[in-house]
């Protein structure tokens, strides 16, 4: 039996292996999927094997990482979770999703991102969760500014010019609030 991390509707997020690699591979050998990514050119088997290595390497040393998005069936619909960010030490949420699923569920990325917000505060104790969202990828400034993140700043991460999107913790929130 597999372990899931989280459900969200139809969605479930496992841990990867390396079977995955050419699965997420084909995510990102267009120019869509690279919009998740700091790809800069088509994703090759290495960049897919790093994706996949980097992620079990971040749930071995910290308990969570980018689980891979698949169906009840095991159909593999794409990768969402988090991801350490060496620039500013903080653990970025971002996902990845087949096209052709969030044509069928537009809403899907929102949902997905407030169960893995609520996920990551009520399963760590930090005070908050960033989004490192490339510029060109409005699709997804929208999806985490209507899931409660906020624009904090601009920059250059991993390579890439970056926006940068913060939430706080609920407990962080109240105490702000309190203030």
């Amino acid at each position: 039996m597999q372990t899931i991390f989280l459900e969200c509707g139809a969605v479930r997020l496992v841990p990867f292996s390396p079977a995955d690699i050419n699965l997420v591979k084909d995510l990102h050998s267009d120019p869509y999927g690279n919009r998740c990514t700091d790809f800069s050119t088509n994703c090759t088997v290495v960049d897919a094997a790093e994706l996949v290595r980097s992620a079990q390497q971040t749930q071995s040393d910290l308990g969570f990482a980018k689980w891979k998005a698949v169906s009840p069936e095991g159909d593999f619909l794409g990768w969402a979770g988090f991801t350490p960010v060496s620039e500013t030490s903080e653990i970025s949420l971002n996902y990845c999703l087949r096209n052709d699923l969030l044509e069928k569920d537009p809403d899907l990325p929102k949902r997905l991102c407030a169960a893995l917000s609520d996920w990551f505060f009520e399963n760590t104790y930090f005070s908050h969760l960033v989004a490192v969202v490339r510029t060109d990828n409005r699709t997804m400034r929208d999806v985490v500014m209507q899931t409660g993140f906020y624009h904090r700043e601009s920059k250059v991460i991993e390579g890439m010019q970056a926006d940068v999107f913060q939430l706080l913790s609920p407990s962080m929130q109240s105490y702000l609030m309190s203030a």
